[in-house]
């Protein structure tokens, strides 16, 4: 063999050694990404495994969840803030006090909150209805939680009469979410 032939057989050798070299480098690389990427997705399957598992656990605690937390709230719609508004009426007129004014306004859901019904009512009454009235409204679910009270004597102060007196009243009636909203 010649001279000329060894060489170009030395070459073609060693440009044959580079490029499998170089194509062993980039098939390192390329195995070293793929094999970060499988190992990420297979994490994240199985955390996706995981939920899928406790899907059934997890969709009994939030009914039990909203099993209790159901009676603390009235129920949301169109005709939430009258149907507040009406209860009140009913829980005033079965008292035995009279109900001299009411207000009602929808307040919206703020930011991780609940919608409610803001209730302003005025009436009269004695003091033993007012106080059973008081009683009744703070046992009875769902709840209107009093935001502010006022209470002042009506009438003369004359002894052995009845003493009667107006209650001013703000309300709120926590409602429960919509259908659709989380």
């Amino acid at each position: 063999m010649n001279a000329w032939t060894k060489r170009a057989l030395l070459t073609a050798l060693l440009c044959l050694l580079a490029v499998a070299g170089s194509a062993a480098l980039i098939y390192n690389a390329l195995w070293t990404r793929y094999d970060g990427a499988q190992s990420l997705l297979e994490s994240r399957s199985e955390r996706i495994d995981g939920l899928v598992g406790a899907g059934s656990d997890i969709a009994t605690r939030l009914e039990s969840a909203r099993q209790v937390v159901a009676p603390w709230l009235h129920p949301a719609g169109e005709s939430a803030a009258n149907d507040a508004q009406q209860r009140l009426r009913e829980l005033i007129s079965t008292s035995g006090n009279t109900l001299v004014s009411s207000q009602v306004a929808l307040e919206p859901a703020a930011e991780g909150g609940l919608a409610s019904v803001r209730l302003t009512a005025t009436l009269t009454g004695d003091w033993p209805r007012l106080v059973r009235f008081m009683q009744d409204l703070q046992t009875r679910m769902p709840p209107l939680w009093v935001r502010s009270a006022s209470l002042a004597r009506e009438g003369a102060n004359t002894p052995g009469a009845a003493q009667t007196a107006r209650l001013t009243l703000q309300l709120q009636a926590p409602l429960a979410p919509e259908k659709g909203q989380p």
